[in-house]
């Protein structure tokens, strides 16, 4: 199959790694399937003494100096040419024929721009406690992973879509990327967006989001909040530390430096904002 022979691409798989040498990586993601038959486009961060070259026609890799995972997404988004694209990251694997729900559910969703999926984990669990049927996806959008996200490039690119790159792993505030692009595609009221619920991706017990205990997350969490809701951030904060002892992952010993994370988290977010 060569790719430069293909005037329509109905499927491209949007891969985010770092300093890859060698498409190793990219055979496991695909082991359940037979790669050539997909169309990938992967943003390599790397440095220039250290890029990836593909030789594979279904296989398009773009070296970025870059750090951060929304510039990845975003870059990855600017330069695909599929008509659905499939956000991944590079430690995933496809369940087999992952492509065929995802090609239904948007012909039979013709109005659809976003349609969001199910993860299964490495021990075969569904990876959260997912709907059992189509729904729109603002009644469940905080919950979804960015590997079960696919979409409609034109759509994305019309409305000027992207994610915000203060935001996620590799960023100042390393989570809360997901959350404030579909906050934006919900306030934009043009771009329907779905869940449907069929497994395509599997994918360990755990990602950086789950992570709620660490100062990672504290720091990122309380300046989304600032983002979202002003001084009424607190009110998150404390909700959300709470909940921490609650569950027993922090101690009561710990209440205090979990506060002043958050307030460092906040105070960061405001002085970005005023450009200080």
């Amino acid at each position: 199959m060569n790719i430069l022979e293909k005037s329509k691409i109905p499927l491209e798989i949007l891969v985010a790694t770092t300093n890859r040498t060698n498409l190793d990586f990219i055979y496991n993601m695909f082991k359940n399937n037979v790669l050539e038959d997909y169309y990938i486009l992967i943003i390599n961060q790397t440095t220039k003494e250290e890029v990836l070259i593909s030789e594979l026609p279904n296989v398009r890799v773009i070296n970025s100096f870059e750090r951060g995972l929304s510039k990845s997404r975003n870059l990855a988004i600017r330069e695909a040419i599929g008509e659905i694209c499939l956000l991944a990251d590079d430690d995933v694997v496809y369940q087999r024929h992952f492509e065929k729900p995802i090609l239904e559910s948007f012909k039979n969703m013709p109005e659809a721009g976003i349609i969001s999926f199910k993860t299964i984990t490495t021990d075969g669990k569904r990876y959260s406690n997912y709907p059992n049927q189509k729904i729109n996806l603002q009644k469940f959008y905080k919950k979804v992973l960015s590997i079960e996200i696919s979409f409609k490039r034109d759509a994305i690119i019309k409305n000027k879509l992207f994610f915000n790159e203060n935001f996620g792993l590799g960023s100042v505030f390393q989570d809360g990327e997901n959350r404030l692009f579909f906050e934006d595609v919900f306030k934009t009221n043009q771009i329907k967006a779905y869940f449907s619920p069929e497994f395509i991706v599997i994918h360990e017990p755990l990602s950086s989001s789950d992570d709620v205990a660490s100062d990672r997350f504290i720091f990122a969490r309380s300046a989304l909040n600032y983002k979202l809701h002003g001084n009424f951030a607190w009110l998150y904060v404390i909700r959300l530390i709470v909940s921490l002892v609650r569950k027993k992952l922090i101690s009561f010993s710990e209440i205090s430096s979990k506060f002043r994370v958050a307030n460092q988290g906040i105070k960061t977010y405001k002085s970005m904002l005023h450009g200080k």
